[in-house]
């Protein structure tokens, strides 16, 4: 994986949908990004806003802005994306998240540092108000990691975020393109690139993701949980069986506390059921039930 070129082209794959209000912030983040060889490809999911006016108002011949018709599959659009990247390097933004300026550079520093890595991923942190972390993707805030990270993926040490991931265009040989269906695709594309490929992990925070009413990820929650099991299942023969059992509990878990937090109590203690069923001997899922009946008999 080893490249003769010092300063290779990185192409941005950055889908949108409606995202007038923000798309020129995640714009003018890559551009004043320090590292300049790079193109964006942004793929519009047939948005009725004037993001398209937006766009087109931006004199920089590195943007390419592309009108896909209303898809609605996230994995579709950054497949016609990367249909048309010309990078050696691929990234991906959306259109309502931020880059720090040495995002780009880093991450190419770090790939030509370990010619063995496939692919990068940056630390980060969610937001609602600019320069007001929520939460940071990992309690390490410097350093790097270099290894395979598999297991780290299904251990819930590495965020499914393609925002935070930089990858050599040449590993999609082996691994494929984004899957088509579902809302998981992320998190499959990053576990299809961690089981083939060794990484480079940067703690430091170059990713800010938006947090809104409107985010995408934000719709459909029970649906990503799903996915996620399904996604879970899939790597089940690749994992040692305690990896698998643990990701499947914590999954329960979450989707257990979800559903409650979205007051669907009885699919919230079916979850915690499911949970007990991976580890029985776990005294959590015993808890959460009778703190979700609990809740429910002080309320009635």
């Amino acid at each position: 994986m080893v490249t003769n070129n010092p300063f290779p082209k990185v192409s941005i794959i950055l889908p949108t949908y409606n995202r007038a209000n923000f798309i020129m912030r995640t714009i003018d983040s890559i551009r004043s990004q320090t590292y300049q060889n790079w193109e964006l490809i942004i793929m519009d999911d047939g948005s009725d806003d004037n993001t398209e006016e937006i766009v087109r108002q931006i004199n920089d011949e590195r943007i390419q802005f592309y009108k896909a018709g209303r898809i609605g599959i996230g994995g579709k659009i950054k497949n016609l994306g990367l249909e048309k990247a010309c990078g050696e390097l691929i990234s991906f933004i959306d259109s309502d998240d931020l880059w720090a300026e040495t995002k780009i550079e880093k991450q190419v520093a770090a790939l030509e540092q370990y010619p063995g890595a496939g692919f990068s991923l940056t630390g980060g942190y969610n937001f609602r108000k600019l320069n007001e972390p929520v939460d940071y993707f990992y309690k390490q805030r410097e350093g790097m990691k270099y290894g395979n990270m598999f297991i780290s993926f299904f251990s819930s040490e590495l965020p499914g975020y393609t925002q935070a991931l930089m990858l050599r265009k040449e590993c999609t040989v082996l691994t494929g393109l984004f899957k088509e269906e579902g809302s998981f695709s992320d998190a499959d594309f990053i576990a299809e690139l961690a089981y083939h490929f060794k990484a480079v992990i940067l703690y430091e925070p170059l990713l800010y993701r938006r947090l809104h009413d409107s985010n995408t990820s934000g719709a459909g929650w029970k649906r990503g949980y799903e996915e996620g099991i399904v996604l879970i299942q899939s790597y089940k023969k690749k994992l040692p069986p305690k990896v698998a059992r643990d990701a499947l509990f914590r999954l329960y878990m979450n989707f257990g506390e979800d559903c409650l937090l979205h007051k669907e109590r009885a699919t919230g203690i079916k979850k915690f059921f499911l949970g007990w069923k991976v580890r029985p001997f776990s005294i959590i899922p015993f808890k959460k039930t009778g703190k979700a009946i609990l809740w429910k008999l002080k309320n009635n």
